[in-house]
């Protein structure tokens, strides 16, 4: 009997032993494939589609939006340093924070829609180059927050020339009529119409179409580019930034849609409650009055007979992507910045701001 038990268990090990022989490469395969991220043999290879679900769950459940459809989209990046792997989540200060990539796809197909027939423009009054708006009752923000500066009064009635909002230098609109004294526009991403004067409407500058899209998040301290490549809508570059903080000297990032203006190789910044030239910013593209996404910021050192030391262009800041800092702009890490100002379009591309 004793032989018989000691016959049977190696038979047992000897099945065992061929069992492996024949699985082990691929138990071990799947073990690194594990480990490396990368899906295993026979495993479904996550696709765009189930991105942008991963992505609306994370819109939905953490930022605790209502659940939409969710709205394909790709990756195709052309920028891809500092990148966070999907989840597309990551740790600030004991607070997790995403890439709401679902919302911003969603925040696309808002501008799609309103392209519509109508003409696509912005409002124009760069440092009130247009002429300063009037006063709304005697004070300079309107009922909703709006400021004066950089601004066009829009009416709600025509009839009614005491009650107006403040639409903001570079705010997206749809061009619904014209006549000789006002425009009517249609405020995108809403059903509300204004009649503006025409002198803030710019006549030969619009978006020709929608090709490229920047997204910063002010919530969550990032930003990613989209860009429309056939039918298909793909991020080419998503990155951390910082945004504008309220102060003395220092006002938000507003929310809200624009078009892209200009771009500008250096933004030279003053030095707050002065006149005088603290620095510039690189690779700067301007979308509303004096906010621009840019990179990171380099100060002027003055000798003692007046003359300005350049430091040079600066790569990293380890506050990108932490708290909101900036006086209204969009910090970037200066490489990301200049990928966006290579690859800015004008006519084509508009910045949307969303939290």
């Amino acid at each position: 009997m004793k032989h018989f038990n000691l016959l049977l268990t190696a038979l047992c090990l000897a099945v065992v032993f061929v069992f492996l022989l024949i699985l082990g490469p691929d138990v071990e395969k799947a073990r690194l494939d594990k480990e490396s991220g990368t899906p295993a043999t026979g495993d479904a290879v996550v696709t765009s589609d189930q991105e942008t679900e991963e992505a609306a769950l994370v819109s939905s459940e953490e930022a605790g939006q209502e659940e939409s459809k969710a709205l394909s989209y790709g990756f195709n990046l052309k920028y891809d340093k500092y990148l966070v792997e999907r989840p597309y989540t990551y740790i600030v200060n004991g607070e997790k924070r995403y890439f709401q990539f679902n919302l911003m796809r969603q925040r696309i197909d808002t501008v799609e829609k309103a392209m519509g027939s109508y003409r696509m423009t912005y409002i124009d009054n760069y440092k009130n180059r247009n002429g300063q708006a009037p006063q709304y009752k005697g004070r300079d923000v309107d009922p909703q927050g709006g400021s004066r500066g950089a601004s066009a009064p829009a009416y709600p009635d025509i009839r009614q020339p005491e009650e107006f909002i403040y639409l903001a230098d570079g705010t997206l609109v749809q061009v619904l009529e014209e006549d000789q004294d006002f425009t009517l526009v249609g405020l995108v991403g809403t059903d509300a119409e204004f009649s503006v004067p025409n002198r803030y409407i710019p006549q030969e500058d619009g978006l020709i179409s929608l090709k490229k899209v920047i997204i910063v998040d002010r919530k969550n301290q990032n930003i990613a580019t989209f860009e429309k490549e056939g039918e298909s809508w793909n991020i080419t570059s998503y990155s951390k930034a910082t945004t504008g903080k309220e102060g003395r000297y220092h006002q938000l990032t507003p929310l809200g849609y624009y078009f892209a203006i200009e771009k500008k190789p250096k933004f030279y910044y003053l030095k707050d409650g002065t006149d005088q030239i603290e620095g510039y910013a690189p690779y700067a593209v301007r979308f509303t009055a004096g906010a621009y996404t840019h990179g990171v910021s380099s100060a002027y050192t003055y000798t003692a007979d007046g003359g300005r030391l350049d430091p040079g262009i600066h790569e990293f800041s380890s506050s990108i992507g932490t708290v909101p800092l900036s006086h209204k702009c969009v910090r970037n890490y200066t490489s990301h910045a200049k990928f966006i100002y290579d690859w800015y379009e004008h006519g084509s591309t508009i910045v949307i701001v969303i939290e």
